[in-house]
């Protein structure tokens, strides 16, 4: 099974089950307010978001910002993304499947933000170097990459061994955790002032692996998170980090 046809099976069987949780909701909307934190996205600017699945957290930017453009190499979950738009009554928001190489990307403009939520970690160096360069290609002067991903030095990695089949099971092919100064060398190369934080630390896994995690733990679980994520001898170790690149003068 190739990342297409994992991704097409996920939105097809898996996803609605998964994603409509308490602790899913809590957690898109938590990456949704890093995202406008960190990019100072606002009513003016167009975004671009790599990888969009069925449109989650596209749906959550929209209301902020002048356009989102969502692209994902599954064309399941750009149906669903759309049938969620139209429910929604965002007029500001478009989806299109794109083939995951740099050169479709080109064709939707220029854009102020491209975003990358848990999308690099799906590619090697080599393609994340290209959509890094084509990132770069597609932003408007003094645009912004903002990407988040799982993080190699996580800490509950030492533990995958405990809940191996659920792992296993939403993980596709060639997906795997990144180092982040590794990423931020990529971007420096692309042109960016790359800058790395952290941004979850165990809420995001646990999304995946305890879904019926109840509404009132999860508010709690993310307010232990977050406590974690500001203490600076814990918060190298989380499990996803994020990366804000500018581009350089």
């Amino acid at each position: 099974m190739n990342e297409r046809e994992y991704h097409d099976h996920h939105y097809e069987a898996e996803a609605e089950k998964i994603q409509n949780t308490a602790v899913f909701t809590q957690v898109h909307d938590r990456v949704s307010r890093q995202f406008l934190r960190a990019t100072r996205a606002g009513p003016h600017q167009r975004i671009l978001s790599l990888g969009c699945g069925d449109g989650s957290i596209e749906l959550r930017l929209a209301p902020h910002v002048a356009h989102v453009v969502g692209l994902d190499i599954s064309s399941v979950a750009i149906e669903r993304a759309r049938a969620k738009a139209a429910s929604a009554g965002l007029a500001n928001v478009s989806f299109a499947v794109f083939e995951g190489d740099s050169a479709s990307m080109e064709g939707f403009g220029k854009f102020d933000v491209v975003a990358a939520f848990a999308f690099l970690h799906h590619l090697d160096e080599a393609a994340i170097r290209d959509t890094l360069f084509a990132a770069r290609k597609a932003l408007r002067p003094g645009g912004v990459f903002y990407s988040a991903d799982p993080n190699r030095r996580r800490l509950i990695g030492h533990f995958a061994g405990l809940v191996r089949s659920a792992y296993d099971r939403y993980h596709s092919p060639d997906e795997r955790e990144l180092d982040p100064e590794m990423l931020a060398a990529l971007c420096s190369q692309a042109g960016f002032e790359p800058v790395i934080g952290y941004v979850d630390y165990f809420l995001g896994p646990l999304a995946w692996l305890a879904p019926g995690t109840p509404t009132w733990l999860a508010r709690a679980l993310e307010a232990l998170d977050n406590a974690a994520l500001g203490v600076p001898l814990l918060r190298r170790y989380a499990s996803s980090f994020s990366l804000l690149a500018r581009t350089s003068a």
